[in-house]
């Protein structure tokens, strides 16, 4: 299959998820991918897990959690997701901290 179907594919499901979430596709796929390295790697970020991938992210969704974007930065700010995907689950509960410092 060619590279060009393929990314229209992506594309097109990207299109079909934000009108049917009001979401933007993207923004939750940068959202997704960050919670993918906090559950394959728990321990490389101090925390134990509490929950699932999936029940995160739905969780994230019919909260309408988004994670905040710069006026002053066009695209995806990757790490600052990142920051805030994990402020967002510490902060609900779905996962813990290991650090001592963080639970006093």
């Amino acid at each position: 299959m060619e590279a060009s179907f393929m990314i229209a594919q992506v594309e097109t499901t990207m299109s079909n998820y934000t009108n049917q979430h009001h979401r933007l596709g993207m923004r939750d796929l940068a959202i997704w991918q960050s919670l993918g390295s906090y559950y394959a790697d728990p321990e490389d970020y101090d925390i134990v897990l509490t929950s699932t991938r999936e029940e995160a992210f739905d969780r994230m969704v019919a909260d309408h959690w988004h994670v905040r974007v710069s006026d002053a930065f066009f695209g995806l700010d990757y790490e600052g997701i990142d920051e805030e995907v994990l402020d967002y689950l510490k902060g609900n509960k779905l996962v813990a901290s290991t650090d001592e410092e963080e639970e006093e």
